[in-house]
């Protein structure tokens, strides 16, 4: 063929020819590009973390009269593996809760450790919450042997998630903590986890499970309200709560996740989470309205932190989740809620409250 044959052939390759489109990843579009689709902003937090620490995750926040408080969960050491490849945390450091004021969507200031005790357990999935009674500051959190070398131990009291709940004095450290015998908590084997305690006027309420959705107050017996309609989006993967009710006018709007394996063409099967939410009515008897699609997906083309040998051969990948355990809602009209990133980094997700509500449809 010709020089001039080859040019003549490839302009009309080029002009005719449709060009197949082929995607350069897979899997949902990184956590800032779902905020933009919803019309918000994702800000990673960035200024005020612990410096040592590898990993910042699992955000709660509480707007109180002068301060915005955000309590997270910080991995101090790296994960290790053992001969059998059971996996520990380095230096036998498990995870730590830090407490701090949001001055703004990218900066903490005031950053501590909400218990300065040497301890071996891990402490997760920290929530903030008001005693409407005392007018403190509360905070629950789960203790667990994740891990740990206390994994190991023989007590099963110990082994299984259990609620510790603790009030935050003027210093920033939880005293006085308590594990509550409610549900499986002071069973042996028992697990409890995603727990979120809430003041509703003088009363302090718990919203206990999401399918089915259950409410505990004191005193009173449980309220358990029908939730059948969230697995039009769930099906039958497991359910839980993410945030305590927040009152957006005459209703109350939550926040939950769920989490089910996930597969894609370029990397091994890994767990996936989704997160959504639906409203309450002003009394908490129903369910008014709901999202029917996830709001946030999981990202593994957000840093998506792998496990390896020795060797450095991978084993296995942190899940791809997106986790709040708290929001609140500015000036009655915009919703602010820092979003936990694959057990990875954390960052605030700001929009306007009408654009999440008007994603719901009424049940």
């Amino acid at each position: 063929m010709s020089v001039t044959q080859f040019h003549r052939y490839r302009t009309y390759f080029e002009r005719v020819v449709t060009q197949a489109y082929f995607p350069h990843s897979t899997g949902h579009p990184p956590v800032a590009i779902q905020a933009e689709v919803i019309g918000g902003v994702f800000t990673r937090i960035s200024k005020g973390l612990p410096d040592q620490s590898v990993c910042n995750f699992s955000p709660s926040l509480l707007q109180t009269d002068k301060h915005k408080l955000i309590l997270w969960r910080s991995q101090p050491e790296s994960f290790v593996f053992r001969h059998d490849m059971k996996y520990f945390y380095y230096n036998n450091t498990p995870t730590d809760l830090y407490i701090g004021e949001l001055l703004d969507d990218e900066t903490i200031i005031g950053g501590r450790k909400l218990r300065n005790n040497k301890h071996r357990l891990s402490y997760e999935d920290g929530r903030l919450f008001i005693n409407p009674t005392s007018k403190s500051l509360m905070c629950q959190f789960v203790t667990s042997s994740y891990a740990s070398k206390w994994d190991n131990s023989s007590h099963v009291m110990v082994k299984s998630p259990k609620i510790c709940v603790g009030e935050v004095n003027e210093f920033g450290n939880l005293t006085d903590c308590i594990f509550p015998q409610i549900g499986q908590n002071m069973v042996d084997g028992g697990s409890e986890k995603n727990w979120c305690f809430y003041a509703d006027g003088e009363e302090l309420r718990l919203l206990y499970s999401t399918i089915p959705l259950t409410i505990k107050t004191p005193g009173k017996p449980d309220r358990t309200i029908d939730s059948q309609c969230l697995k039009e989006l769930t099906g039958e993967h497991p359910t839980f709560n993410s945030t305590a009710p927040v009152k957006i006018g005459d209703e109350w709007l939550v926040f939950y996740h769920f989490k089910f394996m996930a597969h894609e063409i370029d990397r091994r099967p890994y767990l996936l989470y989704g997160l959504s939410c639906y409203c309450l009515d002003e009394k908490q008897t129903k369910i008014v309205r709901m999202m029917k699609e996830p709001l946030f997906m999981g990202s593994t083309n957000d840093h998506l932190i792998t496990w390896t040998d020795s060797c450095g051969n991978d084993i296995s990948h942190q899940p791809a989740c997106i986790l709040p355990f708290g929001c609140t809602i500015e000036n009655e009209e915009e919703l602010v809620m820092p979003l936990g990133i694959n057990d990875c980094f954390m960052g605030t997700f700001r929009t306007p409250l009408v654009h999440v509500l008007g994603l719901m449809t009424k049940v």
